[in-house]
């Protein structure tokens, strides 16, 4: 029997055959060609590996060769894998199978080449977690990724640079992926990684609006995951500790339980998706990282409570539990950001609350209380003996001032001065909503479309403030017009509204009604169409507000628009928020022949976050599409 036939005899017995049963290295290589031929490399690799070192040696040209031809990605997979298993064949073979996998990286014209490719590019990073040079030329190949990279190479890379930016810690690698963002396959694992990048380097802010402001754009790039796909429980599970992690360090209480047994629920789904296959070792820390951070956070529900409390009955083992959280960084290996955002909580629990801080007192009087959070128990008492000596500086300039809603609610000008400084802006935002929103009468669909809006914009750092104000102000607007020009009746409309029936209507149409209506509907705000000088072009709509300015970039689509087509607009649309508010607007004028009535008006309206090619700030976009082509009724199928 020849090499390839007890190859082939060997998959059936679930086993790798020996190199004496293959017939030596004279078998094999007599064999070479049906061999390589043949769908079982990664079987003469398993067994190559178990050779000599001689032996290894006499065939490391036939294996280089294998991977040079291998026409089928499960093989190449298995193949690779098997080989790096293998630490003596590994480094046997390394600088010969670096230049072998690079070449194989570039050839990916074909799906199968492209499948072909990622796998390459993924054994290629794991060789460059130990290997110096192998490391240089996967970063080479990283600088040639590009947005028309066959979509299924794409996607699979986009995983792999983003694990190459953790474990080398190389920011520049953002750019590979905000340019496999407008990969249409690959936009959702882009933006993905992003996530992570963006939460890891919260994480590792030097401050808490820093570190706030970092965890909004990660949670608004998760997000923008979830719309296209809800069943990514790696986007849903880290909004879900970003929810948590904020509820519990602005000290607020609602449904925190709530949303810590809904991070165990997707956890618990997580491990078994996992579970259906084997987690590559490169991945492993990843995975490991989520279910630390379930160890960590579901202590905060009774943390939190504790905390309420006056004083504890079991205050060793309390104690123990609040230190834990007090030093969260030694429980999720990360950087101190978690410290710094729970750090000021619990201190204040303690200064607010006496018989907490006695509780600690006695503890570390107590010889026999030595718990591995001594000393996190010693630098706890030393910080809050120095924030109770503190003076809190008021925030009150004249009347009410920069918070007067919250201010008017409280009656209470002590208690305002006390309140952490992101609670009160949020605070603040939310009474201001309310104020404005008791002023107009709106209907129920457009306040619901608004609501979910501003819901998904939340994260975005500009949004508060005057800000907000404006652009709340700004989308109920847009939305109305959208509502509006859905159920209009388009004949008493004229000449202005002539253009939704007619299939060659031009965005310039558009452009000219949303402008109307938006002048006749917001007295004081100044509308311009075409302001030139922005972003080194013509913006479609500028709408200043005095100190507060947005664009709503205009287009006119063929065929129907989804959040795939709005994709395709955004990074013109995001090039005009250079400067100022880090939100905008794009609308589209959608002309298809549809045989029934337009998308429902919640259908029209959607919220996209995305990091533009040479920035690192997620840029937060409201697309509204104007259902164009319109027909009566009686024409309807």
């Amino acid at each position: 029997m020849n090499a390839r036939a007890t190859l082939e005899r060997s998959v059936g017995e679930n086993r790798a055959p020996t190199i004496d049963e293959l017939g030596g290295v004279e078998g094999i290589l007599a064999d070479q060609e049906a061999i390589l031929a043949s769908p079982f490399l990664d079987v003469l690799v398993a067994s190559i590996g178990g050779g000599t070192k001689d032996e290894q040696s006499a065939l490391s040209c036939f294996i280089i060769d294998g991977f040079r031809v291998a026409d089928r990605p499960a093989v190449f997979r298995d193949a690779a894998d098997a080989l790096l298993s293998h630490a003596e064949l590994r480094v046997l073979l390394r600088d010969q199978l670096t230049n072998a996998l690079t070449d194989r990286v570039k050839r990916r014209g074909s799906e199968t080449e492209a499948l072909i490719a990622a796998y390459a590019l993924e054994a290629m990073l794991r060789l460059g977690l130990e290997d110096r040079r192998a490391r240089l030329e996967t970063l080479l190949l990283f600088e040639d990724l590009d947005a028309g990279d066959h979509g299924l190479f794409a996607l699979h890379a986009a995983r792999i640079v983003g694990v190459a930016c953790h474990h080398w810690e190389d920011q520049e690698l953002k750019e590979v992926l905000v340019r496999l963002q407008a990969n249409q396959e690959a936009t959702d694992e882009a933006a993905f990684e992003l996530g992570m990048i963006a939460f890891a380097n919260a994480l590792d802010g030097d401050d808490f609006m820093q570190i706030t402001m970092g965890m909004n754009d990660a949670r608004a790039l998760f997000q923008s995951v979830l719309r296209h796909d809800e069943g990514r429980l790696d986007a849903a599970l880290h909004v879900a500790v970003i929810d948590i992690v904020s509820s519990f360090a602005a000290d607020d209480a609602d449904g925190l339980g709530q949303r810590i047994e809904e991070l165990g629920r997707l956890l618990a789904e997580r491990q078994d998706q996992l579970g259906i296959g084997v987690v590559p070792g490169w991945l492993s820390p990843r995975v490991d990282r989520e279910v630390e951070w379930w160890s960590l956070l579901r202590r905060l529900r009774w943390v939190d409570a504790d905390l309420r409390r006056e004083s504890w009955l079991d205050a060793g083992r309390v104690m123990e539990q609040v230190l834990a959280v007090y030093d969260a960084e030694r429980t999720v290996s990360i950087g101190g950001g978690l410290h710094r955002l729970f750090a000021p909580r619990i201190e204040a629990g303690f200064i607010r609350r006496i018989g907490l801080a006695a509780h600690l007192s006695d503890l570390l009087e107590e010889e026999d209380w030595t718990p591995a959070q001594r000393p996190v128990a010693e630098t706890l008492r030393k910080r809050i003996t120095e924030r109770a000596e503190e003076d809190f500086p008021s925030r009150i300039d004249g009347e009410g001032g920069a918070y007067p809603e919250l201010s008017a609610a409280l009656q209470d000008d002590v208690l305002l001065s006390q309140v952490p400084e992101e609670m009160a802006q949020r605070l603040e935002g939310t009474l201001a909503d309310r104020v404005r929103g008791s002023r107009r009468r709106v209907r129920r669909d457009v306040q619901r479309i608004c609501h979910s809006v501003a819901e998904e914009v939340n994260a975005a750092a500009d949004y508060c403030g005057e800000v907000r104000i404006a652009f709340d102000e700004l989308i109920q607007q847009v939305v109305a017009f959208c509502d509006d020009r859905q159920n209009a009746d388009l004949a008493q409309m004229g000449e202005r509204g002539a253009y939704l029936r007619n299939p060659g209507a031009i965005e310039n149409d558009l452009q000219r009604d949303l402008r109307e209506w938006l002048r006749g509907n917001m007295s004081g705000v100044g509308i311009q169409p075409e302001v030139p000088g922005m972003a080194a072009g013509r913006s479609d709509l500028y709408i200043d507000f005095g100190d507060t300015q947005f664009v709503i970039e205009l287009k006119r689509h063929q065929g129907v628009v989804d959040e795939d087509v709005g994709r395709g607009y955004r990074a013109q649309a995001v090039a005009y928020q250079a400067t100022g508010p880090k939100l905008g607007m794009l609308g589209i004028l959608e002309l298809v022949d549809r045989a029934g009535p337009p998308a429902s008006l919640i259908e029209c309206v959607w919220v996209d976050a995305y990091v533009p090619e040479g920035s690192s700030l997620a840029r937060h976009l409201v697309v509204f599409k104007v259902p164009g082509m319109l027909k009566p009724p009686s024409k309807m199928k």
